[in-house]
């Protein structure tokens, strides 16, 4: 019992759990990575099809294998984890208003493109979180977007949906 005491001060249970799920998660998906037959037109260019996909699954995975050690930094800094009071908490109603807005958003992707859907939630996110300040909401949605998109379709040669409007950036 001496030993599992010890491995609990280092590594939360719960997260432990969650990680494994997560790590899962990754395993099938990279797995579907490599039954991809023909570049679709999103990746046709620098980039083939499947490294894209394997890169943001393997930053998960990454994020992941810290998550259950998570406990140990924050008791190792603050002296306390304090997780099992921050799970205490309901989740605010805003998470899910910023859940559901996201679906919509995302479910009109491709209506609307790539760069147009990122500047409606680079818009929409900030203000329905309560930022009233416009001008640095607009100088934000406007620019993040635009530099997303010429980093991604100059640098990486990867091809976006232009949308109804016909945005792209070729």
């Amino acid at each position: 019992m001496a030993n599992s005491t010890g491995v609990r001060r280092w590594v939360h249970p719960v997260d432990l759990v969650l990680s494994a799920a997560i790590l899962l998660f990754v395993a099938f998906f990279a797995y579907m990575s490599t039954t991809f037959e023909e570049v679709s037109a999103l990746f046709d260019g620098g980039i083939t099809p499947e490294y894209f996909p394997r890169l943001l699954l393997w930053i998960i995975a990454i994020l992941a294998v810290l998550l259950p050690f998570e406990h140990a930094w924050r008791v190792a800094r603050t002296g306390g984890s304090g997780l099992e009071e921050d799970r205490k908490r309901s989740v605010k109603p805003i998470a899910f208003v910023t859940m559901a807005v996201a679906l919509v958003i995302v479910g009109a992707a491709e209506w609307m493109g790539t760069y147009l859907t990122l500047i409606v939630i680079c818009c929409t996110l900030p203000a329905i979180w309560g930022e009233r300040r416009w001008i640095p909401m607009v100088a934000f949605g406007l620019g993040f977007p635009t530099a997303v998109m010429v980093l991604f379709t100059q640098v990486f040669k990867i091809y976006f949906q232009p949308g109804v409007l016909g945005l792209n950036f070729y």
